[in-house]
């Protein structure tokens, strides 16, 4: 594959957007590019864990299976984003990843990137900065999933928004059996909280489009 593309692809992710020119063009050489179908796993929990990814197309999703057999979604990674960066730090891989959709990753061997840290310090430590963010993002889930079902909701549906750029109206990106997952419940508890919030006015959702008709009264929902 011709590398300017694969630099293209690495200098439009956060993680290495830092990086110089010539840090990017030998993160390129260890970077395989890998077609995924939608539905297929990319690695699973407990695995050993061997390389890590940037995605960039498609969508996968993060989620972590617990001992009684229910899994809980981590998060959903979107193009530009990496994930499974603790291959670094670990002998395992602690969650699971599935591709949504077909997808495009880059595949960076952990023992090809450790050598590319010895040569270029500078990518260890926007690596490390980009695993703090993650540390702060898992510890907002575990806070989330101790938090009754509306609430986790209600919180989920006021950052979609935010994240769309509107207060009072977002479209749903994913199916309702993967925004249960995402909120760490079942699909018929998420379908009973999104029927009481539209029957209490809070809500009103057509298609896939959802409109905020009480804000103040889904924060205080979101803050119980």
């Amino acid at each position: 594959m011709d590398p300017v593309p694969i630099i293209d692809d690495l200098r439009d992710a956060p993680l290495f957007a830092r990086l110089l020119d010539g840090q990017l063009a030998k993160l390129a050489t260890i970077a395989r590019p890998q077609r995924l179908a939608g539905g297929r796993t990319v690695f699973l929990q407990g695995d050993a864990a061997d390389a890590f990814f940037l995605l960039s197309e498609g969508a996968v999703k993060i989620f972590k299976t617990f001992r009684d057999g229910r899994s809980a979604t981590l998060r959903h990674v979107g193009p530009g984003e990496t994930f499974a960066e603790s291959v670094l730090f670990a002998d395992t891989y602690p969650s699971s990843a599935e591709a949504m959709a077909d997808s495009r990753v880059y595949r960076f061997a952990a023992s090809d990137f450790r050598g590319l840290i010895l040569d270029e310090p500078e990518i260890g430590v926007v690596l490390l900065s980009t695993m703090a963010q993650l540390m702060v993002l898992l510890n907002q889930r575990v806070e989330e999933l101790l938090l009754p079902v509306p609430a986790r909701l209600a919180r989920y549906l006021l950052e979609l928004c935010a994240a769309q750029g509107s207060p009072t109206q977002c479209r749903l990106p994913i199916a309702k059996h993967e925004l249960a997952a995402r909120l760490g419940t079942v699909p018929e508890t998420l379908s009973r909280a999104l029927n009481r919030f539209a029957q209490g006015g809070l809500i009103v959702v057509e298609a896939h489009t959802l409109v905020v008709l009480n804000r103040p009264a889904l924060e205080r929902l979101a803050q119980q």
